[in-house]
């Protein structure tokens, strides 16, 4: 053999490394890949944007509003101004359930309470202190309208039970006078 003999390291019909020609993954591997990019970026935003729930906490923990920035959503919660106030301490009888009323009228508690709230709030003003928040983050209170605790006067008039030391008194006292829910027969 001939030193004069040029060898060929390489394949003879291999180009340029830069022009070779890949072939492109499976068309399932790329719906995959595409898809999981598109979770990752949904998962992202709904943690970084914020939310314009109506339940979120405000920036005080002092909210205040006239008679119309003022709304009754249920017998344990009303619209201060623009956020979303739960009356604390008290548990309210939900829409729908059914208590007695004067006689053997059944009637809605529910609907009952929540008008109970709208008299005592009608016509005037409420001032709410933030005390925390409940377990699905939403801002309780303790708020006064014309002069009254909303929580304790809900409670001393049977519309509500009491979930604080503090207000057992008044419901043991709406008990003992048969008020609101705790009518002879409801």
């Amino acid at each position: 053999m001939s030193l004069n003999h040029k060898r060929r390291i390489f394949r003879p019909n291999a180009g340029p490394a830069a022009f070779r020609v890949r072939a492109l993954p499976p068309l399932g591997m790329l719906l995959a890949a595409a898809s999981g990019v598109a979770t990752i970026v949904v998962a992202v935003s709904l943690f970084v944007r914020s939310s314009d729930a109506p339940a979120r906490a405000p920036g005080t923990s002092h909210l205040s509003a006239a008679a119309d920035r003022l709304a009754v959503l249920d017998g344990g919660t009303l619209r201060v101004g623009d956020h979303v106030v739960r009356l604390e301490g008290i548990a309210v009888p939900a829409r729908g359930s059914v208590c007695h009323g004067g006689g053997a009228v059944n009637m809605d508690c529910g609907s009952a309470a929540a008008n109970a709230l709208a008299s005592m709030v009608r016509g005037g003003g409420v001032d709410c202190t933030i005390q925390g928040h409940d377990d699905q983050g939403r801002p309780e209170a303790d708020c006064v309208a014309g002069g009254m605790r909303l929580n304790e006067a809900l409670v001393l008039d049977g519309w509500a039970r009491a979930e604080t030391v503090e207000l057992l008194g008044s419901e043991a006292t709406a008990r003992a006078a048969g008020r609101g829910i705790w009518r002879a027969g409801s």
